[in-house]
């Protein structure tokens, strides 16, 4: 079953048509309802920025000023007039189109904040256009619409006074537009006047709401107030939370700062422990290679001493061949070999003296540390009694007999190398010779 047509009250239709005859008053500057738009959306950027800076200065000269742009964006947000997604270039109107030809809302009187900020618009245009009608009050103020806002909300026309004032030229052409839009005007817009008989009953009447408007002003500028004394709390509150923000962020950096300063100490004892326990090492090294020299010197003191009582007892040999070998660096897993000699006179009791001498390559490492050394001779091939170096010793020597055996090729054969994998040493067989008798 279709819903009936709501009539439209009277005092609806002439609030309207007020309405609409201001914005046709403003509209014959050249301003369009996309202008209007675009201001209210400026005005809230203004109230957004204000709010800006009351959070960052709220005891500043100018809070009066920049809470009252505040309280206007407010107003603008909350009658839905105006784009509120920021995209100011896209502003056309419709909104505030729509209220000044009945259809927002449709069939009722529009919603109070809706009023008051469509007016304030409205007439600051006109205080722009024509500053002289508006400072004579040709286009009502803000607090007169407000009146005539409340007379059409309690089903009274509202009473504009002087009818020659220059807006009002506007209002039959706006009744008009309103019906030829399908909103019902005709005879009922002065249905409700009062018969001359009922004028004073009619006066008291109107005084008696007269009288009720100012006192429901009245409340409403306490509770505005109450509102007002909110907003500062909470303010306060605002920048109160600010602070200890800002204290809080304070001491974070200054935990992090200081776990920065932690961890640079830890650093540097831990680089301070590696270089002591590095200098450890080499002054361990030293010690060892110091150890082994010493007992490879005393070796070649000793030997030195009994070859001195062997030479004293025996006389000078009367054959002596020294043997000249290049050195090798080799590694643990290689088997080096020295070719001697190429030949010695045969039919002579011939001795082989062998002298190895050791030396890393790395002379700080502790190559020679527990180092041994294995080897043999060989003549024409044939292996002759091996021999060991003690654990570190560096100068190694050996008496090898050879007895009548010259002319042959003699050979110096390393079969084992104890020592780090990691390292070289350099094996030099110069000093080694054989020697008979004459």
């Amino acid at each position: 079953m279709p819903r009936p047509k709501r009539e439209i009250k009277p005092s609806t239709v002439r609030f309207i048509a007020m309405l609409r005859a201001l914005d046709l008053a403003v509209n014959s500057h050249g301003v369009s309802h996309a202008q209007l738009e675009r201001r209210l959306c400026d005005w809230m950027a203004e109230g957004q920025q204000a709010e800006t800076r009351l959070r960052e200065s709220p005891g500043g000269a100018d809070r009066e000023r920049l809470t009252t742009l505040v309280a206007r964006k407010n107003d603008v947000e909350q009658s839905g007039l105006a784009r509120t997604d920021g995209r100011r270039a896209k502003a056309g109107g419709q909104r505030i189109g729509e209220l000044v030809s009945g259809k927002f809302p449709a069939g009722r009187t529009p919603p109070r904040r809706r009023v008051e900020v469509c007016v304030a618009v409205l007439l600051e245009f006109l205080a722009e256009n024509d500053p002289d009608g508006f400072a004579a009050g040709e286009y009502g103020t803000r607090r007169s619409w407000l009146e005539w806002w409340r007379q059409a909300d309690q089903g009274q026309e509202p009473d504009i006074g002087d009818g020659s004032l220059t807006v009002w030229g506007y209002l039959n052409t706006a009744l008009e537009q309103l019906r030829q839009a399908g909103v019902h005007v005709g005879a009922s817009v002065r249905a409700e006047e009062p018969a001359p008989a009922d004028l004073s009953g009619l006066l008291a009447e109107r005084d008696q709401a007269l009288e009720r408007a100012r006192q429901a002003e009245k409340l409403l500028d306490e509770a505005r107030a109450r509102a007002d004394d909110a907003t500062a709390r909470a303010d306060e509150a605002t920048t109160r939370a600010d602070e200890a923000t800002a204290r809080a962020d304070e001491a974070t950096a200054r935990a992090d700062e200081a776990a920065a300063r932690a961890r640079e100490e830890a650093r540097a004892r831990q680089q301070a422990r590696d270089e002591r326990d590095e200098a450890r090492r080499r002054a361990d090294r030293l010690r060892r290679r110091a150890a082994a020299l010493a007992m490879a010197s005393a070796g070649l003191a000793a030997f030195a001493g009994v070859a001195a009582d062997r030479l004293l007892l025996a006389g000078p040999p009367a054959h002596t061949v020294e043997f000249a070998a290049p050195a090798q660096e080799v590694t643990a897993s290689q088997r080096p070999v020295f070719t001697l000699s190429r030949g010695l006179p045969a039919g002579t009791d011939w001795t082989l003296r062998v002298r190895l001498t050791v030396t890393p390559t790395d002379p700080v490492s502790a190559c020679t540390f527990g180092m041994r050394i294995t080897a043999h001779a060989e003549a024409d091939g044939r292996p002759l009694p091996s021999f060991t170096s003690r654990p570190g010793q560096t100068d190694i020597t050996q008496v090898v007999p050879l007895g009548g055996r010259g002319g042959r090729e003699l050979r110096l054969v390393v079969t084992r190398l104890v020592t780090d994998p990691q390292c070289t040493l350099r094996l030099d067989p110069a000093g080694s010779r054989a020697t008979a008798p004459g």
